[in-house]
């Protein structure tokens, strides 16, 4: 596994906490196989680019307001991949973004929600990354009712 993950090439982000028992590890990839090929076929050669959006001031985040800037940041960058969570309520809210932007755009990814930002007024649009992609990981906690018996992973909290 070290090899593996210090060697140059693709690396499939696991999800924290999955684990599966040494004896298993084998059954439990074969059932997954399809599901880990089309993810990496989706991240690959792209990293995530995170962004922020909160008030500048604490219990001022109308969350209508948040959203129309997070719309406008989603639709300057022209990515038709990336997801929206919401956090907190009502004057706490903040908004989370995370897009899946090829590797070579990372620059003009971020200049092109430079001018989204700078003209927010009082609020945040904080970017952050690249990071890897584990936002748009499909999730290969279940087998989806395939596969041997036994092939279900095993959480383990606080593990790596």
């Amino acid at each position: 596994v070290l090899a593996a993950v210090t060697a140059p090439g693709p690396l499939f982000p696991l999800r924290y906490g999955i684990g599966v028992p040494l004896g298993e590890l084998e059954p439990w990839l074969a059932v997954r196989s399809g599901i880990i090929r089309a993810g990496f076929r989706a991240v690959r050669g792209r990293a995530e680019m995170r962004v922020s959006v909160l008030a500048l001031r604490f219990g001022e985040g109308d969350p209508v307001r948040l959203c129309k800037v997070a719309d406008r940041v989603a639709e300057a960058t022209g990515l038709t991949s990336w997801r929206r969570r919401i956090s907190g309520s009502g004057g706490n809210t903040a908004i989370s973004l995370a897009f899946l932007v090829p590797r070579a755009d990372v620059a003009s990814f971020l200049a092109r929600i430079a001018p989204i930002a700078s003209r927010a007024g009082d609020v945040a649009v904080v970017p952050s990354g690249p990071w890897p992609p584990s936002t748009f990981v499909p999730s290969l906690e279940s087998s989806r009712g395939a596969g041997p018996a036994g092939a279900e992973p095993v959480a383990v909290p606080y593990a790596v």
